[in-house]
């Protein structure tokens, strides 16, 4: 909430953040806060970040707290329930943490493959941002 976008526009480049991503974060964010705050909250990884552009669009707090209470709950009650009903199997049966070991690979490559994409996509803006900035 503090510093906001023009925070973001100075310092946005060295974490690969460009212009046309906070556009399209404004953009998304004014037309469908709550549902992406709410939705948010049941995706992994994406749920520990939500808040900044929250912040930064300054969405009302009690409004922010209910779709965060709404959105994590399913996934809080979700978690804890496939943990108590795996965790009652994972001593019993060698083949279930066999199973799971086996995705461990492919997530790892999909988590990097999609590291690459987003560093790729993002200096390649940064660099249009650049030429743009030098023709005027």
């Amino acid at each position: 909430m503090y510093g906001g976008r023009p925070l973001i526009e100075k310092y946005g480049r060295y974490v690969l953040i460009s212009r046309q991503d906070l556009d399209l974060a404004d953009r998304w964010f004014g037309r469908y806060g709550e549902a992406i705050i709410f939705t948010s909250r049941l995706l992994p990884a994406i749920r520990t970040f939500i808040s900044f552009p929250a912040g930064i669009a300054r969405m009302n707090l009690k409004r922010f707290v209910f779709y965060t209470f709404a959105g994590s709950l399913p996934w809080c009650l979700g978690l804890a329930y496939v943990g108590q009903k795996l965790g009652e199997q994972w001593n019993k049966d060698e083949r279930l943490k066999t199973l799971f070991h086996r995705f461990d690979f492919v997530i790892g490559i999909i988590g990097l493959l999609a590291v690459i994409w987003w560093v790729r996509r993002h200096l390649k803006h940064l660099q249009e941002d650049r030429q743009k900035g030098m023709s005027s």
